[in-house]
């Protein structure tokens, strides 16, 4: 399955017959590599499952994702004007519609999940429940606040850590948990893939943290130096931009030897597309 197929699917799922529908699709069908479904389609592929069965979860993902987008580009958030190198959806529909347009991504997502086809109601549940843990206070929220807590101030490594961990880190390994339970994974390889999806999280923020502080606008599709602008503690401010090469390259070797059995394969591949520095995240 490839990026295409995601967005048909997303085409379909969202229908386009009101305001806040416009709303939704205007910041859910731009333009993007969809990395999180894919992510989702091609772990199931290597856990030798289907992964057509596998859409409407990668879907989901996909829409919790893009909710925390629109709410993190929010005036009273991180303030931005560009993602994906469009206007953000505050700025072409209001505040007040885009807070909307978040929250019916938020809601939706769990609605899909309790109907996703080729599943049984006990894996569905499951589905529910990691995907609600890891986007909720433990996970991408608790980062986030912890982001909004932090900023303006000096923090230490472990919290920065842990912020990464849950911004950006625990939908990455919601996305591997997602593909373990619709394949009924065995306990190990579970574990070894939570463990993967943190790992890859915090190489992923830490080259976001970096692009940010050295690309351009017109390469990110974003803001560049918002993060500076705005503030915020990132790997850069604690370990400058060589100290955070040097903390990349050590994950990414370690994420590199997790996959050594997987080498060649798509699931390989499609990690090394998140983990390269040409690349926007």
């Amino acid at each position: 399955m490839n990026a295409a197929i995601i967005d048909q699917r997303l085409e379909t799922l969202v229908p386009h017959n009101s305001a806040l529908s416009t709303a939704v699709r205007y910041s859910l069908l731009a333009p993007g590599k969809r990395l999180r479904p894919l992510l989702v389609l091609t772990t199931v592929e290597m856990l030798g499952g289907d992964p057509s069965h596998a859409l409407d979860p990668a879907c989901a993902i996909e829409m919790i994702h893009n909710y925390s987008l629109i709410h993190d580009d929010l005036p009273c958030m991180d303030d931005d004007d560009l993602r994906r190198g469009l206007p953000t959806l505050h700025k072409v529909a209001g505040d007040a519609m885009a807070l909307l347009a978040g929250d019916f991504l938020l809601t939706y997502a769990f609605e899909i999940l309790t109907k996703a086809p080729h599943l049984t109601p006990e894996q569905r549940l499951a589905l529910i429940e990691a995907l609600a843990y890891r986007a909720g206070g433990q996970g991408m929220i608790g980062g986030q606040a912890i982001d909004i807590t932090v900023t303006g101030q000096a923090i230490d490594e472990p919290t920065l850590v842990q912020m990464h961990l849950g911004k950006t880190g625990a939908l990455l390994t919601a996305c591997l948990e997602i593909a373990a339970i619709i394949t009924s994974a065995p306990t190990t390889i579970l574990r070894q893939l939570q463990k993967l999806g943190a790992d890859l999280g915090l190489a992923y923020q830490f080259l976001d943290d970096l692009l940010n502080a050295t690309s351009t606008t017109a390469l990110l599709g974003k803001q560049a130096g918002s993060d500076a602008n705005h503030s915020k503690p990132t790997a850069i401010t604690l370990f400058g931009v060589e100290g955070t090469k040097h903390r990349l390259l050590q994950l990414k070797q370690s994420i590199e030897e997790q996959l050594r059995e997987f080498a060649h394969t798509g699931f390989h591949h499609l990690i090394q597309k998140l983990l390269k520095f040409n690349e926007t995240p």
